[in-house]
């Protein structure tokens, strides 16, 4: 199935989802092995509760100074080669043939920034179901000013998801005050925006739980708004908030650095564990020598059972195909635990 951009037929997955009681899943992407992460989870959840048409939100960030993922995308680190190769990549993946062809597959240009991203909106309009406009350093009145502009701007091409008050950074340890309620119904009234990013006590980049969700507050903005929430800063969240955020008017849920850190460790131990198949045993016995390394690696165990009876190079531990493997699995297996937590089995 092609890519959903036309904001009609956004809007009628939003709104099925709502009606489902479904947060819809928002997942962040800045490689390859991520992207296709995002398709398996959901094709995957699909398989396992009978039906096909799972809908998915592919999402990165274009020239966003905190994390520009588009940016990294390619090695070259160009913007416009990144989104490119971003769609390229999804629209291989939807094509006939592909496992993955039925899956209902949105991309969504998050932390568009008004001028460093100018050009590269204007890129996104066409293949984008969504794009968030974040003017949220500024202060509010301006805020809202400049995003109703983009809102009239792009109205009929793509849907606007703005944030009210700009979200903290984990490691900047700031106590902001959250979104009002009252803050929140002015800006989606005099934006016009279709969703709403407000404060809601969750912190981007957080590698662990730090951050306290309000879900009271939440639900205080839904009663002024409908459910329109989108939740930024979600890998900051303790595992059992995330089954109430349907209730309290999330609709979109944003994650990304959760699966960076699974994924990262994930490989760490691969590689670990394959280290004896990877590095010369002079190498090895020069790590043990500074104190880099264990016994383990020299263990007659360890050389049968993992080195093939010899230390050394081996193309099993060399490429990278298990590198991505041991990646992919760590984050499809935390991406499963959103779609399930996220009502994902009410789309049937």
């Amino acid at each position: 199935m092609p890519l959903i951009s036309d904001p009609q037929a956004v809007e009628e997955v939003y709104n099925r989802a709502i009606h489902a009681g479904i947060c819809l899943a928002n997942f962040c992407t800045s490689n390859p092995y991520t992207t296709e992460a995002i398709l398996r989870s959901a094709y995957e959840f699909g398989q396992a509760h009978g039906f096909k048409d799972i809908p998915i939100i592919v999402s990165a960030t274009a020239n966003y100074a905190i994390e520009p993922q588009l940016v990294s995308y390619t090695h070259l680190k160009d913007v416009r080669l990144g989104m490119q190769a971003l769609i390229d990549d999804v629209e291989m993946m939807l094509s006939a043939g592909s496992p993955y062809a039925d899956l209902l597959v949105m991309l969504h240009l998050d932390h568009g920034q008004p001028e460093a991203d100018r050009d590269v909106i204007e890129r996104a309009i066409d293949k984008y179901a969504t794009i968030m406009y974040d003017a949220s350093e500024w202060p509010l009145d301006e805020n809202v000013r400049m995003t109703r502009e983009f809102v009239e701007r792009t109205r009929g091409r793509v849907l606007v998801e703005g944030a009210v008050t700009e979200i903290a950074q984990a490691e900047d340890q700031v106590d902001a005050p959250l979104t009002s309620p009252e803050e929140a119904e002015r800006y989606f009234q005099d934006t016009g925006v279709f969703l709403v990013v407000p404060d809601l006590g969750t912190e981007h980049r957080a590698t662990g739980v730090a951050a306290h969700y309000d879900g009271q507050r939440a639900r205080a903005i839904t009663e002024r708004i409908g459910k329109r929430i989108v939740l930024h800063g979600s890998s900051s969240l303790r595992d059992e908030d995330i089954p109430h955020l349907a209730a309290d008017g999330v609709v979109k849920v944003n994650v990304w650095t959760t699966f960076e850190r699974l994924g990262g460790q994930a490989v760490a131990r691969h590689v670990l564990r394959q280290l004896g198949n990877v590095l010369t045993e002079d190498e090895l016995r020069a790590l043990h020598a500074q104190g880099v390394i264990g016994n383990r690696y020299f263990d007659p165990d360890y050389v049968a059972d993992v080195c093939d009876g010899d230390l050394g190079p081996k193309l099993g531990g060399l490429r990278e195909e298990g590198r991505r493997d041991a990646w992919q699995a760590a984050v499809v297996e935390r991406m499963a635990f959103y779609l399930d937590h996220f009502n994902y089995a009410n789309w049937q």
